[in-house]
């Protein structure tokens, strides 16, 4: 079981948040959820693999973080903290 919560910019919880998860040996994400009201979100697994855990949402940089799901493990929560994307606009300039 991969569980985790997304925090945005200022350590609130991120409602809503897309959570991708793929084995770390292969290229396409093979679980996908969203994250609750308060943030969280869980997703079981098979034991004995490394994961790669990506969380996106619009307007904020995308994350990823990796971790081993072993057997017998004491459960890992996961934390992330989003930061908002840097506007490119042409409006930005003096």
């Amino acid at each position: 079981m991969i569980t985790g919560t997304v925090f945005n910019e200022k350590a609130l919880s991120f409602p809503e948040v897309k959570v991708r998860i793929r084995q770390t040996s292969e290229k396409k994400f093979r679980w996908e959820t969203y994250t609750n009201s308060r943030g969280e979100f869980a997703v079981r697994v098979p034991e004995g693999n490394a994961y790669e855990v990506q969380v996106q949402v619009k307007n904020f940089k995308e994350q990823s973080q990796t971790v081993k799901a072993d057997a017998g493990a004491v459960q890992q929560r996961l934390s992330f903290r989003l930061e908002p994307a840097t506007p490119g606009k042409a409006g930005d300039k003096k």
